[in-house]
């Protein structure tokens, strides 16, 4: 497979895997440029001038000091990286889209905030309970929903896709969600955790073609919080404004 991918990227084209399948594909390496390049203008990234990953690996370790409620002494030794770099950004093509797009995987191993980030996901997950209440436990109950379901004529099947998810949520509103829910169960380490996860959360940056991006808004694509950060967000939007729509009985099933 070595052979392979140095044979291929010295005839300009590189070896890169499918979102979904487990398949891999063969493309030209411009033609893979150009969609990085699309991703990255499509979704207004800003260009940095100066790597920011000792920045923040200082300000993990402080910031780390400052949270004694949650991380001891001991524990600030074990969390903080010994070997930092910049997130790297890796493109899967997803071949079942039209234009052939891709998605994007940040390698966050090396990141300075991923140990940590792996840490405070256990601590949210132990302070914070998500209703699931839109959520599919299975297929065999959704089957049983739809039989349950009563249709009439003027009933419409609609679905949705989040483009682009992570690069979209907003950090500011994100904290004020886990602040009002962490305050609502009377969780005393409250602001030590927001700020760790401020500090997790502001290293949205990666490396790409030499070059180091950084979004206007959204959360890292590669962080081990990412999935619950966004599943918090989800809910608590699906909770606010899906819930009031089926009791009005404008709709007749949501999940």
């Amino acid at each position: 497979m070595k052979e392979l991918t140095k044979k291929l990227t010295t005839e300009k084209a590189i070896i890169t895997e499918t979102d979904k399948g487990k398949t891999i594909v063969i493309i030209n390496s411009n033609e893979y440029s150009e969609k990085v390049h699309s991703f990255l203008t499509a979704n207004n990234f800003n260009i940095l001038t100066k790597d920011q990953t000792e920045k923040f690996h200082n300000l993990t370790y402080k910031t780390m000091q400052e949270s004694n409620l949650i991380i001891d002494k001991k524990q600030i030794k074990l969390l903080t990286q010994k070997k930092v770099s910049s997130p790297t950004l890796k493109a899967q093509i997803k071949l079942h889209k039209t234009d052939i797009p891709i998605l994007s995987v940040i390698s966050n191993r090396i990141a300075p905030a991923y140990k940590l980030a792996r840490y405070l996901t256990k601590t949210l997950d132990q302070y914070i309970s998500l209703n699931n209440y839109f959520n599919v436990t299975n297929s065999t109950n959704f089957a049983n929903d739809l039989t349950n379901l009563e249709i009439h004529e003027n009933h419409r099947m609609i679905t949705f896709g989040i483009k682009d998810l992570y690069v979209n949520l907003l950090i500011d509103e994100i904290l004020n969600i886990i602040k009002t829910k962490l305050l609502q169960n009377n969780i005393q380490i409250t602001y030590q955790i927001l700020s760790l996860l401020k500090v997790i959360l502001s290293q949205n940056y990666f490396m790409s073609q030499q070059k180091i991006y950084q979004p206007a808004q959204g959360i890292s694509m590669g962080s081990p919080i990412s999935s619950l950060i966004a599943e918090i967000f989800l809910q608590h939007y699906e909770d606010a404004n899906i819930k009031q729509l089926l009791d009005m009985k404008n709709i007749a099933l949501y999940v």
